[in-house]
C-alpha cells in the first residue's frame, strides 16, 4: 500500500460495493491529529465527518447509495503545524442484487452423468443494442456461471481469467460490475458473452472413487444474468437478459477445470474474426432458473495472467510427438502456435514430473486419484463415462495452416507438456503463463544467503500457484481446505494483501455451515469430512479456519465489523463442539497432518498425538471466542468463554500430561503444541526438551503442517532460531523437495508418494524469515497492525538481511549488515503506531546511548521506539572508548 493511496473496502482499484458500511484507510508520513472524510456524487456532497485522533481507518455508515453510480471519496489528514495530505479514490455501486434481467441459457441439460463426456459446444450469448445518443455513463452488472468472458463491440472487457468467483451458489452468487462507457457508441452496439462450465457445471467424476461434485455442489447448465444500465442526459436506459438474447455455438467441445479443454480451432478462428457475433447465426436463449444464492458484488482480487515462461527444452520423442520442459512448475495456461497440414487432433498432456525414462508421470495431478492403481486389485474409479485416467489433457482440432491454442477455461499445474500431433518443425512458438488470483505483494525479504532467498521465492510461487478465487491445496484436488489455511495464515498475510480474500473465505465457510453448527472441512463444501464432528462438519483443526483467519484479519487489517458479523456463527459452532466435549471430541481431527513420522494405522489416523492435538484445537476455539467477545465489548460473554477455555485446558492437562511434565507421545508435535498453547505456567522445561528431541533427530523436523507453522512463529520468542536455521538446510527436509529444480514445494517430505509436486502447505517457513531473520512481528494483540515487535536474529553466517512489511499503518523496514565485529541495524517505522518495541541481545546494551532500555529477558534488552521514525544503530558487544 503506497503512502499516497486511499483504499476503499481494502481495495485500491475497481471498487464495487452494495454495502452500506464503507471502510476507507490511508497512510501518512507525519504524526496525524485529525482527519476529514468527504463523499461526493455528481459533485454534490453526501457525507462529511471530521474526527480528532491518529486512526488511519474510518467506517462510513448511514450513507444512502444509489445503484449503478460512481461516488468519489476524499480524505484530508492534518498533522502538526501546517502539514496535511489529501487522498482521493472512487467506488461504483452495483445494482444491490436487484436484477431486472432473467437467467438465460441454451436450454441444454444433462439426462445422466455419462452425457457430460459427450462432445457438446459451449455457448455464447449475444445482444444487439441501439443507443440513440452518447451515454454520460454506462455500467454492466453480470454473472456468468460457471466461467464467462465479456465482449462489447468486439473488445474484451477486462482481462480477468476463469471468472466467476467460486462459492456455494445456493447461498451467494458474486456478480461483477464494469464501467463500459468507453466501449459504447451512439447507434448499433454488440454485446457478446462466452460461457463455460467452471465449478457450476462440474464433471460427475468420482474424486477418490466416491465424491461426485454434482451430488454436493449447487450446479446447473452454464447461464447468464445481466443488466446494462446507460445514463443519458435526460433518461436512463436498461437492457437486460431475456429470451430476446440469442445463443451462438462456441468453439469448445469440452471444458472442465480438472480434465482440460477440447476446442475446434477452425470454429475458434471464425469467432475471433467477428467477436461482435454480428454475422453468427443464433437461436433464442432459454429462460431458466438460476441458483438460489443472494446476488452480491464481487469484491476479491481477480484471477489474471502473470509472468510468461519460455520453453526450457523441447525434445522429439517420435513422429509428431514432442516433450516440452518449461524448467519450472507453472499453474496456468499454455500458448502454442503451430502449423498443421491436417485436421487430425492435437493433444497436450500435462505433468509435474516425469519418470527416469523421460516419459510423463501424471500421478501427482490425477483429479481425485481417478485412474491411479493404489493396490494390486484396485484402481480408483471415475464413474460412468469418465476417462480411464483423470489426467490434465487438452486437445484441439486444428485448421489447415496456422493455428493458435491457448487455454481459456481450465488451468493446469505442469512443468512438462507432451504434445502429440505436431512436428517440431511446425511448432512456431510455445510458452506458458502463470494464472492466479492477483494478490498484491506487501512483504519483501532478501539476505546474503542465496539459498534462503530461493526458498522465499519458491514459497511465493507455490502459494500463488494455488490461489484461484479460493485458497486451494493443489491441482489434483483444487479444494479449499481449512487446515491448510490455518497452517499458512501467518506467512500468507506477511507476503500478500489477503484482506478481501480472507473476507470471502470466511463467508465461504459460514455459508456452508452444517445443520449442527459445525464448519466444513473444505469451503465451498464438496463432501469431504474426514474425522469430522458429524453431519458433514470437518475435523477440528480444519474448522479452526474461521476463528483463526478472523483473528489474523483483525490483527493485520483491523476490521471489527467482521467479528460482529461472524460471531453468532462462531458461538453456534462452539455450542456444537461443546455438545461433544472431551474426551470424545479428541477423535474428531486429523491432527498434525503431513508429519513425516506418523503413528501406526490408517493414513487418516496417522498424525502423531492426534487426540492431544485435537484437544488443543478444541481449547483454542474457546480461547479465540473469548478474545472476540472481549474485542466487541461483551465482557460478560468473554468471561464465560474464558472460563470454558480454562476448564478445557485443565482437562487436557489431566488427560495428556505425563508424570515428567511432557505431553502425550513426547513427539516434536506434542512439545510444540504444549508450548504454543501455553499449557504450563513455566515453559522452559518443555522448550529445553523440544530442543533435545530435535537435536537427537539430527535437526530434522518431523512435525506436520501445524507443528511447523507454530514453531516458525515461536522460534524468536523461545530462542530456537539456530535449530530452525539448521533444519532448513537438512537434505531430508525442504531442500529434498527442491532437488529436481521444479521451483515449487511438494506435498510431503521424503519420496512424496501420492503427493502433489505443487503444494504450499509446508511454505510456512516464510514466517521465520520475516519474524526472526527480518525481525518483524506484528504483535498478537495488534489491531490493524498498530503494534509491532522488532527482534532480529543475527545468524552467524549471514552478513546482510533486508526485510519489509507494508502494514495498514505504513511500511515497516528492518535491515542489518555485519561489518567486522559490528552490526549496522537500520529501522523504518510508520507514524501513528500504538506501540513499537525493539529487542536486541543484551550484549549490545553498551551500544545504546540516547534511548532508554530495560530488560526483556535474561538475554535481551528492549527499547521503546514508538515515536522514532527511523533508527540507525551500530551494535558492538565491546565498549569502545
Amino acid at each position: 500500500m503506497s503512502t499516497k493511496q486511499l483504499t476503499i473496502n481494502d481495495k485500491l482499484h475497481a471498487v464495487v460495493t452494495d454495502r452500506q458500511a464503507i471502510n476507507v484507510s490511508w497512510q501518512v508520513d507525519f504524526t496525524q491529529y485529525r482527519y476529514e472524510v468527504n463523499i461526493y456524487h455528481q459533485g454534490k456532497a453526501l457525507y462529511f465527518k471530521s474526527k480528532f485522533g491518529n486512526e488511519n481507518t474510518h467506517c462510513v455508515e448511514g450513507l444512502t447509495l444509489k445503484p449503478s453510480c460512481q461516488y468519489h471519496v476524499e480524505v484530508v489528514v492534518y498533522g502538526d503545524a501546517e502539514s496535511f495530505r489529501v487522498f482521493t479514490n472512487s467506488f461504483m455501486t452495483g445494482n444491490f442484487g436487484r436484477f431486472q434481467g432473467r437467467w438465460i441459457s441454451n436450454g441444454h441439460t444433462l439426462n445422466n452423468d455419462s452425457d457430460y463426456y459427450t462432445p457438446t459446444h459451449n455457448v455464447w450469448m449475444k445482444k444487439t443494442l441501439e443507443i440513440e445518443d452518447a451515454a454520460e455513463s454506462a455500467y454492466i452488472h453480470l454473472v456468468g456461471l460457471g466461467y464467462y468472458t465479456l465482449y462489447i463491440n468486439g473488445q474484451r472487457v477486462s482481462e480477468y481469467q476463469l471468472n466467476n468467483d467460486w462459492s456455494n451458489y445456493d447461498k451467494v452468487v458474486y456478480y461483477d460490475t464494469f464501467d463500459i462507457t468507453r466501449y459504447l457508441k451512439p447507434g448499433t452496439n454488440y454485446v457478446a458473452v462466452e460461457l463455460a462450465n467452471g465449478w457450476y457445471n462440474p464433471a460427475p467424476l468420482t474424486l477418490f472413487g466416491k465424491y461426485n461434485l454434482r451430488d454436493v455442489l449447487a450446479i446447473g447448465e452454464p447461464k447468464l444474468l445481466a443488466d446494462i444500465v446507460i445514463h443519458h442526459a435526460q433518461h436512463q436506459q436498461v437492457i437486460s437478459t431475456d429470451d430476446s438474447w440469442q445463443v451462438v455455438p462456441g468453439a469448445y467441445l469440452a471444458n472442465n477445470m480438472y480434465l482440460g479443454e477440447r476446442v475446434d480451432l477452425k470454429r475458434a478462428s471464425e469467432l475471433a474474426a467477428d467477436l461482435t457475433l454480428n454475422h453468427q447465426p443464433g437461436k433464442p436463449a432459454t429462460l431458466c432458473q438460476g441458483p438460489e444464492g443472494s446476488l452480491i458484488p464481487s469484491f476479491i482480487d481477480k484471477i489474471a495472467l502473470g509472468k510468461n515462461v519460455e520453453a526450457f527444452a523441447i525434445t522429439e520423442l517420435g513422429p509428431k510427438h514432442l516433450m516440452v520442459d518449461f524448467g519450472e512448475t507453472v499453474s496456468g495456461f499454455i500458448d502454442a502456435q503451430f502449423y498443421s497440414d491436417s485436421t487430425q487432433q492435437v493433444s497436450f498432456l500435462y505433468s509435474e514430473e516425469r519418470n527416469l525414462d523421460g516419459r510423463l508421470n501424471t500421478d501427482s495431478t490425477l483429479a481425485g486419484f481417478v485412474g491411479k492403481q493404489v493396490s494390486e486389485s484396485f484402481v480408483v474409479p471415475g464413474g460412468a463415462g469418465a476417462p480411464e485416467r483423470a489426467a490434465q489433457l487438452d486437445a484441439c482440432l486444428p485448421q489447415i495452416g496456422k493455428n493458435r491454442f491457448i487455454n481459456q477455461y481450465c488451468y493446469h499445474s505442469f512443468r512438462y507438456v507432451e504434445i502429440k500431433g505436431i512436428e517440431l518443425t511446425k511448432l512456431e512458438h510455445i510458452q506458458a503463463f502463470y494464472a492466479h488470483t492477483q494478490l498484491r505483494e506487501v512483504g519483501h525479504f532478501e539476505c546474503s544467503n542465496y539459498y534462503l532467498n530461493d526458498l522465499y521465492q519458491i514459497a511465493k510461487t507455490t502459494k500463488l500457484n494455488n490461489i484461484h478465487s479460493v485458497i486451494e491445496d493443489c491441482a489434483r484436488e483444487r479444494l479449499a481446505y481449512g487446515g491448510d489455511m490455518v497452517a499458512l495464515a501467518d506467512s500468507q498475510v506477511l507476503m500478500f494483501d489477503s484482506a478481501t480474500l480472507y473476507q470471502k473465505t470466511l463467508a465461504d465457510f459460514v455459508n456452508d455451515v452444517r445443520d449442527n453448527g459445525g464448519f466444513p472441512e473444505t469451503a465451498p463444501f464438496m463432501g469431504i469430512k474426514s474425522n469430522g464432528t458429524g453431519e458433514g462438519a470437518g475435523p477440528l483443526g480444519w474448522q479452526l479456519a474461521v476463528p483463526y483467519l478472523l483473528k489474523m484479519h483483525h490483527r493485520h487489517y483491523g476490521n471489527q465489523q467482521l467479528i460482529e458479523q461472524w460471531i453468532p456463527s462462531l458461538e453456534a459452532q462452539f455450542s456444537h463442539l461443546e455438545s461433544i466435549g472431551l474426551p470424545a471430541i479428541s477423535e474428531c481431527c486429523l491432527g498434525d497432518w503431513g508429519s513425516s513420522t506418523p503413528s501406526e494405522g490408517d493414513y487418516k489416523q496417522s498424525s502423531p498425538a492426534r487426540a492431544f492435538t485435537a484437544s488443543c484445537f478444541y481449547y483454542y476455539h474457546a480461547q479465540l471466542l473469548a478474545e472476540f467477545e472481549q474485542c466487541i465489548g461483551r465482557s460478560d460473554k468473554a468471561d464465560g468463554y474464558q472460563i470454558k477455555a480454562n476448564n478445557i485446558k485443565q482437562q487436557i492437562k489431566h488427560l495428556y500430561r505425563n508424570p515428567d511434565g511432557s505431553y502425550a507421545d513426547k513427539s516434536q508435535t506434542s512439545y510444540i503444541f504444549a508450548i504454543y498453547f501455553e499449557l504450563e505456567p513455566e515453559l522452559q522445561p518443555l522448550i529445553d526438551e523440544l530442543l533435545n528431541v530435535i537435536e537427537r533427530n539430527h535437526y530434522i523436523l518431523t512435525c506436520g503442517i501445524f507443528g511447523q507453522s507454530f514453531i516458525y512463529q515461536l522460534a524468536n520468542k523461545i530462542d530456537v532460531n539456530a535449530v530452525i536455521y539448521k533444519w532448513l538446510y537438512q537434505k531430508q527436509g525442504i531442500s529434498h523437495m527442491l532437488k529436481d529444480n521444479n521451483r515449487a514445494l511438494k506435498e510431503f517430505f521424503g519420496d512424496n508418494n501420492n503427493g502433489s509436486c505443487n503444494h504450499a502447505m509446508f511454505s510456512s517457513y516464510v514466517s521465520w524469515l520475516y519474524r526472526s531473520l527480518g525481525g518483524i512481528h506484528i504483535c498478537d494483540d495488534a489491531i490493524g497492525a498498530n503494534k509491532v515487535l522488532i527482534k532480529p536474529y543475527f545468524a552467524s553466517d549471514i552478513s546482510h538481511v533486508s526485510c519489509c512489511y507494508q502494514s495498514m499503518k505504513g511500511l515497516i523496514h528492518c535491515e542489518w549488515k555485519k561489518e567486522n565485529e559490528k552490526i549496522h541495524l537500520s529501522l523504518s517505522i510508520p507514524h501513528n503506531m500504538s506501540q513499537c518495541t525493539l529487542v536486541i541481545p543484551e550484549k549490545y546494551k553498551n551500544s545504546i546511548c540516547d534511548i532508554n532500555f530495560k530488560l526483556y529477558d535474561e538475554k535481551h534488552i528492549q527499547l521503546d521506539i514508538t515515536d522514532i521514525r527511523e533508527l540507525n544503530l551500530k551494535l558492538n558487544s565491546v565498549l569502545v572508548h
